[in-house]
């Protein structure tokens, strides 16, 4: 058994195997490939089949009847060149045909162009000619088609087994054996290229599953996000809440939080967590719930406590991991929203008596943001009193940030005029217009960031 395994012949064909046996769906890309490159060349060939016609007919003048071989040769050309032309382009529009089959006018092409040089060598008695057509279609073929070494080597094995002797008669052995290590380096070339082709494929197949099981993770992942961030449409009794969340692509960094007993609001959270993608999405799931539990078991403690066990416990808990993220925790108690900003931007206040919006003013003695264990933190806690009507907006910098096709930033300022000129529509409706204004802006430029809004209004 186990010489069997070693015989020298089974080793070789399984090398073969591996080597050179490409995929269907391979033999098919390639067998495509060669029915658009077929019309260029019968095309050309067809010309040369006119051009030769009519050069017989000049050339002849009525002597016709000794020529009729080479009508029939330079006929063919035009014949099987409109044969394949039609075959080929009712080949590219079925889709289920194997590639054997999408492959037939290749090897038809090939060996009726090696058939040329057998017609000059037994024909027109001319061996030189027969060796510089044998070496042009030899040489030029594998470089334009994809074409089987199972096809290309038998094929210019019998017309080399024509053509050796009779180069042998005319000239010498040292033209021989040129000829033959000549075949030889054919042999090799179509090999290469076969095999080459062939690892391409695998390559780009390889590289088109790895992207496709990328994306797949994304949409799960951003499923899996969606999920568990989803939010039940509460109807508080002293407060209405409107948000809008959009991740640039796939998975977001911004993520909300709204903390809740029953209809009654107790406090809301918006975060931008550093860097996209799935690292940040993952990101934003460990450290809601760090938030969700820190808030919901502190809510006789001060709020910038809370914030300071949140960002304690987002350190310990990340590890290695590098992001860090910017937000602002609020707590609501009666009239007064109490907020703490870590590194974020302020919110936008709206006062319904005065019909003006501003930027509220941030504590210049405040600075840190969360998850950066280097750097230090004075969290400043800030208090707004709200009347019916009055509106705080949240956002994230993708809002301000979005920018257009002349590189400009939507900013804060046209973000103040889209609240102030939208903020006696209903809540939804003025999120709704604000994010339009900034996609309005922004125009077909790709989003760089994720984009999260969120208007908390007095009732």
């Amino acid at each position: 058994m186990e010489g069997h395994k070693n015989n020298i012949f089974i080793r070789f064909r399984d090398y073969m195997t591996t080597k050179y046996k490409a995929p269907e769906e391979c033999k098919l890309l390639m067998a495509e490939r060669n029915l658009i490159t077929m019309v260029k060349a019968q095309v050309m060939l067809i010309i040369m089949g006119i051009y030769g016609l009519i050069s017989i007919l000049v050339a002849n003048k009525g002597n016709y009847i000794s020529s009729i071989p080479r009508f029939i040769y330079f006929g063919e050309y035009i014949v099987f060149g409109l044969l394949c032309i039609f075959s080929s382009a009712k080949l590219k529009k079925i889709t289920f045909a194997r590639s054997t089959v999408k492959m037939i006018p290749t090897y038809f092409l090939f060996t009726y162009l090696m058939a040329y040089p057998m017609f000059i060598l037994y024909y027109e008695k001319n061996t030189f000619n027969a060796m510089v057509v044998y070496a042009c279609v030899t040489v030029n073929f594998p470089v334009f088609f994809d074409i089987s070494p199972v096809v290309y080597t038998p094929v210019v094995i019998i017309a080399s087994i024509a053509l050796l002797p009779h180069i042998k008669e005319e000239y010498n052995m040292f033209i021989v054996m040129d000829s033959v290590i000549f075949v030889l380096i054919l042999y090799f070339l179509s090999f290469k290229r076969w095999a080459t082709e062939k690892d391409n494929f695998l390559h780009h197949r390889s590289e088109h599953e790895y992207k496709e099981n990328i994306e797949n993770e994304l949409r799960l992942a951003q499923v899996v996000q969606q999920s568990f961030f989803k939010h039940n449409e509460t109807i508080y009794e002293d407060w209405a809440i409107s948000y809008y969340n959009k991740p640039m692509a796939g998975v977001s960094g911004d993520f909300l939080d709204i903390y809740s007993t029953g209809n009654e609001l107790e406090g809301i959270g918006i975060f931008d967590v550093s860097g996209h993608g799935i690292a940040s999405g993952l990101v934003t799931m460990l450290v809601k719930n760090i938030i969700f539990q820190e808030f919901n078991n502190g809510k006789s403690d001060k709020l910038k406590s809370i914030i300071d066990r949140i960002n304690i416990r987002y350190i310990k808990e990340k590890g290695n991991i590098e992001n860090y993220l910017t937000g602002i925790l609020t707590r609501l108690d009666g009239n007064k929203v109490e907020f703490i900003n870590a590194g974020h931007s302020m919110p936008i206040y709206y006062s319904a008596k005065n019909d003006s919006a501003d930027y509220l003013n941030d504590d210049n003695t405040a600075f840190g943001a969360i998850g950066l264990p280097d750097l230090p933190t004075n969290f400043i806690s800030h208090t707004v009193e709200m009347e019916r009507g009055d509106e705080l907006i949240f956002f994230t910098d993708g809002a301000t940030e979005a920018t257009n096709s002349d590189g400009d930033d939507f900013g804060k300022e046209r973000l103040l005029k889209s609240i102030f000129r939208n903020a006696d529509r209903p809540l939804t409706t003025q999120v709704n217009c604000i994010v339009s204004d900034i996609l309005t802006f922004i125009g077909s430029e790709p989003r760089k960031d994720d984009i999260t809004i969120i208007i908390l209004k007095k009732k």
